[in-house]
Parts: C-alpha cells; sequence; structure tokens
C-alpha cells in the first residue's frame, strides 16, 4: 500500500527524473538559485511569489480547478473536485496531472492546494470571501430551500452571477429577509455557502476541458501560388519600408521627451513612404527592438548595427527583422491610441511595451498552424487566445489578437487568419536557438521568391517593366518613378513629378541613365534621357562637400541659394562664383537647400558622388537578451543537471544552507529550534514551526501558541 503524501515536499519527492525537469523549465524561478535539496525546493515552490507567477501560466481548465480546491475543504478527491467543476474525472485528469507537475497541488486520493493560492484566492469563481458569520452548508440548502418557492427565478439568475448584489426593491428586501443575501454597508452580497447552495455544490457551471479551435471560413485558392506570392511580396515590402530608414541621416525625425517618435514625424514618414502609419509602425518598431535605429537624445538615426544589418542579402534581413517581431515586448498597432492614463502611446517607448506579450503572441501563432486550412475570424482567436491565458483582461486580450493579424500581415506571416508558408516557419523557428532560427527563415523565404531579375524592359511612354522580382540594384528605380501595377511583373512609370521628387532626394540622374543602360534590353529612349537632364538643370545641381561645408554649383544657382530665406541659417560666405561655404554641418546644408526648392547631392572631397549609405556610431534600440534565447526565461543550468543536483543533495551530499533548511522544515511543516539574535548580541533559542520565508523575512509561529511572530533571516541561527 502507498504510503500517503503529507505534503508537497513528499510529493516532490515522488516524482521522477522527468517531472522533475519538467517542473524546472516550467518554473524557472524555482532554480535560481538552486535549492540544496527536495524540500526547499517545495518550499520555494509554496512561496507566495513563485505562486502567483505559476497561477498566471494556468490555462482556464488548470484556472477552474484551482478554484474549485480553493473553496472545497482540503484532502478532497479527484471525484469531488471533478463534480466541483461540472465534469468527471476522466476529463480532468490530464489539467491535474500538470497541478500536480508544477507543484501547485499535490497528493493522489487526496488533493490539497498549496497554501499561497488557497489564501489569496478570496473571491474564486465569483464566490463571497468566506466570512465567520456565513451560514453554515445545511442551513443554506434550508433557506435555499424555502426561497426557491417564491422566487424561483430570482434565485437561477443570482446562483452564476456574481456574489454582489445591486438593487433595494422589494425583491432585495425579501430576500434579505430570508437570508439569502446579506447587507456590507450600503451593499449586498451573497454569502458563500448560500451561492454554493444555489449551484448546487458546484463552483463551476461547465469546465472547458480542451482549448477551442480558430474557426472560420475555408481558405481558397483560385489561382495557385497566389497567397504564397502575395506573401513573399508583403516580405519584400517590409523591406522597402525598412530602406526608408537611410532617410533618417538627411532629415532624422525627432525624440519626444518621454522618449518615442512623434506621431505627426511618423505620419509623414508612411506618407513619404506611400504606405500606411500601421504598416511603417510595424517595420520600424521592429527594427528598433532589433537594434538597427536609436536616438541620441534629439533625432532618430541608423545605428552600428545597421551598417552591418544593410550588407546582409535581402533574405536574411527579412530574417533578422520578423525574429524581433515574434520575439519581441512590443505592439506596433496600438501606435497613437490612448493608454489608461489617457496618454497617447507613440511609437519606439516603453508605452507600447506590454508584458507577456510575446508569450500571447507566441501562443497565437501556435495555434494557427494546427488549422492550416481555415481563414480564422478574430473572434475565435481571441476565443482561443483567452483559454490559454484566463486571467488577461478581455479588452487586452482583443487588442492583442487584432494586433497580430495587422502586423503579421505587415511583415508577410499571415494573410487574413491564416499562416502564409513563411510564417508556418516562423513558428517552427521560435523554438529555435537564433542563429539556426535566422537561417530557417531566410531558407523559406529563398525558396517561396522567384528568383530575382537583374534586366528590365524599356518603353517610349516612360513605362519600364520588371519582369519578376527585382534585384537589389533595381530597387532605386522605386525613387525614380510611380508604380502602375504589381504581379508577376512589376510595371513603374517615370513621371515629372516622380523625377523631381528623386532629385529633390539627393539621387543622381546619370548614375541612373548609366545603370538603365546596363540592365535595359534595348536601348534608353530619348524622351527619358531628355526628361532626366531637362529637370536635373532645372532643379539646379547644388554639390555638397566637407571642409567648413563647401557649396559648389553654377553662379545662377548659388544666387537662388543666397537669396533664400531658408538659407539664413547657414551663414553662407562666397569664395567665387561657383564656390560657398559655411560652418554648419553637411547634413543640415542638404536639407536647407531642399527647403529652398533646390536638388542637393552630397560629394566626397574628389567631387564625386558618394556613397548614399553612411557609417553610423550610434548604438541601438532595446536589443532585449532574451531575443536571442528560446521563448521565455531560462534555466542556469540544463534541466537534467539540476536534478542531478537536487538528487545529491536530497541524500546528504551536500550540507544545506541557513536557507534551504528553513526551507526545508517549512515543507516539511516540522518544528525546529530558532535562535534568534536580540538587540545585545545574545541569543533567545525558541522552539517554532517556520511558516514562510519571503523578502529575508522568515514567519513562523512558536511551539504551544497561536501568535506568528516575524524576524529577520540574518537574525536566525539553527542548532
Amino acid at each position: 500500500m502507498t504510503a500517503e503524501i503529507r505534503s508537497l515536499a513528499d510529493s516532490l519527492r515522488r516524482f521522477g527524473d522527468d517531472r522533475l525537469e519538467a517542473l524546472l523549465v516550467a518554473r524557472p524561478d524555482l532554480a535560481s538559485p538552486l535549492p540544496r535539496g527536495l524540500g526547499p525546493l517545495a518550499a520555494r515552490a509554496g512561496g507566495a511569489t513563485s505562486a502567483r507567477r505559476a497561477l498566471e501560466a494556468l490555462t482556464l481548465p488548470e484556472l477552474h480547478l484551482v478554484e474549485a480546491l480553493a473553496v472545497l475543504e482540503d484532502g478532497s478527491s479527484p471525484s469531488q473536485l471533478a463534480a466541483a467543476v461540472s465534469s468527471d474525472p476522466a476529463t480532468i485528469a490530464p489539467a491535474l496531472e500538470r497541478l500536480i507537475t508544477l507543484a501547485v497541488v499535490w497528493g493522489e486520493d487526496r488533493l490539497s492546494l498549496i497554501r499561497p493560492l488557497r489564501d489569496g484566492l478570496r473571491s474564486p469563481a465569483g464566490l463571497a470571501p468566506p466570512a465567520a458569520e456565513d451560514p453554515s452548508a445545511e442551513e443554506a440548502r434550508l433557506r435555499v430551500a424555502r426561497a426557491r418557492l417564491e422566487h424561483p427565478e430570482a434565485l437561477e439568475a443570482l446562483a452564476w452571477g456574481p456574489s454582489i448584489v445591486t438593487g433595494r426593491g422589494r425583491l432585495a428586501r425579501d430576500l434579505l429577509a430570508a437570508g439569502i443575501v446579506v447587507a456590507d454597508g450600503e451593499t449586498l452580497h451573497l454569502p458563500r455557502p448560500i451561492q454554493l447552495a444555489l449551484r448546487e455544490g458546484r463552483v463551476r457551471r461547465t469546465h472547458a476541458a480542451q482549448r477551442p479551435s480558430p474557426s472560420g471560413p475555408e481558405r481558397t485558392e483560385r489561382i495557385p501560388g497566389s497567397r504564397t506570392a502575395q506573401a513573399v511580396e508583403h516580405a519584400f515590402e517590409s523591406l522597402r519600408l525598412l530602406s526608408t530608414v537611410r532617410s533618417f541621416d538627411e532629415d532624422p525625425p525627432g525624440v519626444l521627451r518621454r522618449g518615442g517618435l512623434p506621431q505627426r514625424d511618423l505620419r509623414r514618414l508612411a506618407e513619404r513612404a506611400g504606405t500606411t502609419v500601421q504598416g511603417l509602425a510595424t517595420v520600424l518598431q521592429s527594427a528598433w527592438q532589433a537594434g538597427l535605429i536609436g536616438h541620441d537624445g534629439q533625432e532618430w538615426r541608423p545605428t552600428k548595427d545597421w551598417d552591418a544589418h544593410r550588407l546582409l542579402g535581402a533574405e536574411q534581413r527579412w530574417a533578422e527583422l520578423v525574429l524581433a517581431w515574434a520575439r519581441g515586448h512590443h505592439l506596433a498597432a496600438v501606435v497613437g491610441t490612448p493608454d489608461s492614463s489617457g496618454t497617447g502611446r507613440s511609437l519606439l517607448s516603453d508605452l507600447t511595451r506590454r508584458d507577456g506579450v510575446r508569450t500571447r503572441r507566441g501562443s497565437l501563432l501556435q495555434v494557427l498552424r494546427t488549422t492550416p486550412t481555415v481563414d480564422a475570424t478574430e473572434d475565435s482567436l481571441a476565443a482561443a487566445l483567452a483559454w490559454a491565458f484566463p486571467l488577461v483582461p478581455a479588452e487586452v486580450i482583443r487588442e492583442e489578437t487584432a494586433a497580430l493579424l495587422v502586423e503579421g500581415a505587415v511583415l508577410g506571416v499571415l494573410d487574413g487568419g491564416a499562416l502564409t508558408v513563411l510564417g508556418q516557419e516562423l513558428v517552427l523557428a521560435l523554438d529555435e536557438e537564433i542563429t539556426r532560427a535566422d537561417d530557417r527563415l531566410a531558407a523559406a523565404l529563398r525558396e517561396a521568391a522567384p528568383p530575382p531579375v537583374t534586366e528590365v524592359l524599356l518603353d517610349a511612354d516612360l513605362t519600364v517593366v520588371v519582369p519578376g522580382r527585382p534585384a537589389e540594384s533595381l530597387l532605386s528605380l522605386l525613387d525614380w518613378t510611380e508604380l502602375v501595377s504589381r504581379g508577376g511583373a512589376l510595371t513603374l512609370r517615370f513621371t515629372t513629378a516622380s523625377v523631381r521628387r528623386a532629385l529633390g532626394d539627393g539621387r543622381d540622374g546619370e548614375a541612373l541613365l548609366a545603370l538603365l543602360e546596363e540592365v535595359s534590353r534595348s536601348p534608353v529612349p530619348q524622351s527619358l534621357t531628355y526628361l532626366l537632364r531637362d529637370e536635373q538643370r532645372r532643379h539646379g545641381r547644388v554639390q555638397v562637400s566637407r571642409a567648413t561645408t563647401v557649396l559648389t554649383a553654377e553662379a545662377e544657382v548659388l544666387d537662388l541659394l543666397q537669396i533664400a530665406p531658408e538659407a539664413a541659417a547657414l551663414g553662407l560666405h562666397r569664395l567665387a562664383p561657383t564656390v560657398v561655404v559655411t560652418l554648419a554641418d553637411p547634413g543640415f546644408a542638404l536639407q536647407v537647400a531642399r527647403q529652398a526648392g533646390l536638388s542637393p547631392q552630397a560629394v566626397g572631397p574628389d567631387g564625386r558622388p558618394v556613397a548614399e549609405e553612411l557609417t553610423h556610431s550610434l548604438r541601438g534600440g532595446p536589443v532585449e537578451p532574451d531575443l536571442v534565447t528560446i521563448e521565455g526565461p531560462e534555466l542556469r543550468v540544463p534541466a537534467a543537471e539540476a536534478v542531478a543536483r537536487l538528487r545529491v543533495a536530497e541524500e546528504g551530499g551536500a550540507d544545506l544552507s541557513l536557507t534551504d533548511r528553513l526551507l526545508d522544515a517549512i515543507a516539511r511543516s516540522e518544528e525546529i529550534p530558532l535562535g534568534i539574535v536580540d538587540g545585545r548580541g545574545g541569543v533567545v533559542v525558541k522552539q517554532a514551526q517556520p511558516l514562510s520565508l519571503e523578502g529575508g523575512r522568515l514567519r513562523a509561529r512558536e511551539a504551544g501558541r497561536d501568535e506568528e511572530f516575524t524576524v529577520l533571516v540574518h537574525r536566525v541561527t539553527l542548532g
């Protein structure tokens, strides 16, 4: 006959190595630092702080069992527990086994909930806290039976609602007289025994043992491969949006006093990039979390990590961007909305941070992988997420679900309510080491995307057709043209406005003509050559080089610059008809020349255009250490090694510290002699039972007395 389990420590001593490893993986705080034995491990698991963390990790059916155990008496059987949640022992068995593995519940035929949760759950399942004046269970049943004769419908409505009752009418007076409700100041409430009697002894009306699956219409694809093509297009579009960060060198957005990117600057950047505010916010937030952009307190700029990132292949750049999003702690879709205090949430700030959002985002991505043929609705996804995280407020669940659908679509991992082929690989990558995850995602995009093309078709009507996915060398065409259509081919058109815009941004028309001559199957149309050179002459090319700062141009162009009101801040000094100098920074000179309606261009000391990309020394944004680890906190040592050390300590192979010996006594509910150092340096010895050890304070009860006392651990000695 198996010996009875008398405590949580007894329960842990019956765990096999696999189960102990599962406990430490699920609750890594128990092994930091590693306790010296299973007794101290049990006491730590029964601590209030660790117990609260464990409670937050429970799913809905597990939480229902915990709430029921908090209401039932200690030592209730599994069948009694099943009845309390309107289920049966076989159905609740998996959830109960996990609660035992998590060291939240211990026992076999007689189940017990750890003390911090029993005491801490004051209103489980909406029931009122217990009170000394509550009627007995038998008296409660009698009162309910009598009241049902007169008010059956009212009692049915009260049974499964909250314990607080509103109203002061005739019905309330009748229920008060019948002892169904009691007055608590200005409010009325149902005593716990009364409400349990109304529920016929049950704590929960239903038990959702299985997670609800996402539901929605069946995914259809009229043209095979079209969804994959769309996902690839979104992935490369996110890289195009990321490339707009290079404009921060010449026109950096400002930094808010409380941190973050001003909303007006975000709207301006999104309009310039030709995308939505939420789309650009998703990309910039991910870039910030990857350390690609940062600020010096005044302006947002690319970082030194940006310099290394832009040298990678397109597929690798996308992989790093999407991993930073998936493993990040921020929501981009809430930018611009007010928080609980009414403050607008700004992009690239702590106001968009949400504790636990990474875990919940990963949970939704995982559940989407189980329904690849369903275009899940937002409501069904919210229900699936609420089942996995029942303690998270409903409005947070809805907000994060909506954010996932928006942000995932921007990055190409979601298509409506379903994962794309890229999203399927992302789910697998979340459980991998960062380098392997990067390689997996880059390979997925490389396989799904068509090979890049390096040639274009030019027409006399100023259109240019890229017959496939453009290679990196052709992406500069997007800066000079207007988009006509996307699809199997990319159709662009040169217009006067688009050419002027590119010249205003400092692009080089001669370099564009050289590129077109190299990649075009046909000669460059004369009309395009005339357009580019005419607009370049009309705008006036200003060359900016670093001396103090030197500006060179045609004499009439410098005349226009000097008389422009915007140029007053430069303090220009004319050295020659075609040369002026200023003490201002070259970047500022570029901005002023552009504001004056000219077309500035950065050049090197030899007068040749310099590379558009500058080098940077700024450090990046909030690169979290856990962005390069597997999801969630990690054990300091592997779980198997931690269990081996616990076994050695349990067999007496390691000396217990004072803290571990106190924790062991707490786990065993044993009385031990405690030496307490008084204010004069003497030691007073008391036979006492340690109750808890939190925050460096020991709470204990002296033998033979009901009063408890608290003492600092550093004042305690053991014989």
